[in-house]
């Protein structure tokens, strides 16, 4: 049984979207790198420790937020708490649970990427997009994102919804943000 073909015009838009995601990911791991010493993985566990409460997460969480796997997200943080970036602790609640910590190094390593992050976005995405286009991408991003099978990461897609103004905390639409001049 063969697939049917896609559409050449359908096959373009696949790898439009992806090679701009690459590219994208692709220079900020350049510059932060280059400048900071930590990796765009790095930069994402950071970040989402950071915006958790007292600084930590149960790794669990942390995982799925990310959409990571299991042993993905335990390996990365083992290489990260050898480098002093993040500590695991285990909870006292039940013992069997970890939880991860933002450390002094990671705290410095972070706020030194926050500024070349904070580049990299402007430069490579807001700068390049008026705010009509920027909203249009947000949306279909998140109707791509609502609409894949993929359970883990529901969190951070209703997160982003919200922090895009198309989405209200409650989940329901939001009204679309001002227009930016």
């Amino acid at each position: 049984m063969h697939a049917p073909e896609l559409e050449p015009r359908d096959a373009a838009l696949w790898r439009a979207v992806t090679l701009m995601g690459r590219r994208l990911v692709a220079g900020l791991e350049q510059r932060l790198q280059a400048s900071v010493g930590i990796s765009v993985p790095d930069l994402d566990i950071l970040m989402a420790l950071d915006a958790a409460s007292e600084g930590r997460l149960r790794a669990g969480s942390l995982g799925e937020m990310l959409g990571w796997e299991k042993s993905r997200i335990s390996h990365h943080v083992a290489r990260m708490e050898a480098r002093g970036l993040v500590k695991r602790v285990t909870c006292a609640e039940d013992l069997r649970g970890t939880w991860v910590e933002i450390d002094s190094e990671g705290r410095v390593a972070l706020m030194r990427a926050l500024p070349v992050f904070s580049s990299h976005v402007q430069s490579g995405l807001v700068e390049l997009l008026p705010a009509d286009e920027a909203e249009v991408v947000g949306r279909a991003a998140l109707r791509i994102l609502d609409a894949s099978p993929v359970t883990a990461c529901q969190a951070e897609i209703d997160r982003l919804g919200v922090d895009l103004g198309l989405r209200a905390v409650d989940g329901t639409a939001g009204s679309p943000p001002a227009a930016s001049s």
